[in-house]
């Protein structure tokens, strides 16, 4: 699917902006910006849900839809992560391409370690992409909007705050997992590859795993796989560590939130003694 890149327009306007603004700001970085026309955005999986809604601000109204929904929607936008679902991905095929937002079209993917001819859509465990994709929505939203100079000083200025605090994010996840003395992450489905990468975790898939070997305390799954998990960690006496993909939803209905949830939940289980920030200060 062809993404929507960066105008011109938007990144001279992220370019000046990003010489005076602090990462984390919380205030809204539009207050005294005009609003341009409302725009209507179908969503259906939760990073493009919140995304949306935090670049969108009250220009846009968010619709959760489901993946029957997706070929028949008449919103001015679909934005979602491509790879997720097999039938959101060929509906997506066949709307008219200016209406779609691949939120991923930016980011540098990986390989997906379940079949090294797809790209792992989990992007958005590397807070770092979750700030390419804020942008690449700002960029969208401002190629639809009928008044693209007014829209791409708003759009563009949000997408931006919401870029400065995952980069605050990924800032305090450095300091959670440096060091940790645990560096394997035993995953029941390899869905932190992006985290891994980012913080020099070696993520290896229960069915590789060899007990016995480099030390491990904890195993990571994703619900549906509970219990063939805990079994295994009986057997090897460790623990069991869930993990939520967020594809759904997160904690307090905030992304970067739920990452440093999980931040604070692996921190604790791979023996990383220099934790100093905590999940409680929120991000922003």
């Amino acid at each position: 699917m062809k993404a929507h890149r960066p105008l011109v327009v938007v990144l001279a306007v992220l370019g000046l902006v990003g010489c005076t603004r602090n990462v984390g700001t919380a205030t809204d970085p539009t207050a005294s910006a005009g609003i341009p026309p409302a725009l209507t955005v179908a969503t259906v999986d939760f990073p493009s849900k919140w995304l949306s809604e935090r670049v969108g601000g009250d220009a846009v109204e968010v619709l959760s839809i489901g993946a029957s929904e997706v070929a028949q929607t008449d919103a001015d936008l679909l934005v979602y992560v491509p790879g997720l679902d097999a039938q959101v991905d060929a509906a997506a095929a066949g709307l008219p391409q200016d209406r779609v937002i691949d939120v991923t079209g930016d980011v540098n993917l990986v390989a997906s370690a379940r079949d090294a001819e797809l790209r792992d859509p989990y992007v958005w465990f590397d807070p770092v992409n979750v700030g390419t994709m804020a942008q690449t929505v700002a960029a969208g939203l401002t190629s639809a909007s009928p008044t693209m100079f007014e829209a791409s000083q708003f759009y563009g200025l949000r997408g931006l705050s919401v870029r400065n605090e995952a980069l605050g994010v990924d800032q305090r996840l450095q300091e959670m997992f440096n060091p940790c003395r645990i560096p394997t992450l035993v995953v029941e489905a390899p869905v932190l590859t992006y985290l891994a990468r980012a913080y020099a975790f070696d993520q290896v898939p229960l069915i590789l795993w060899k007990p016995g070997g480099q030390r491990v305390e904890s195993l990571y799954y994703t619900v549906d796989a509970q219990a063939a998990v805990q079994t295994a960690a009986k057997r090897n006496g460790i623990d069991t560590v869930p993990v939520d993909t967020f594809t759904e939803s997160a904690p307090e209905e905030d992304l970067l939130q739920g990452l440093l949830d999980l931040g604070d939940q692996i921190a604790a289980h791979q023996d990383c003694p220099l934790v100093t920030p905590s999940s409680s200060d929120r991000p922003g």
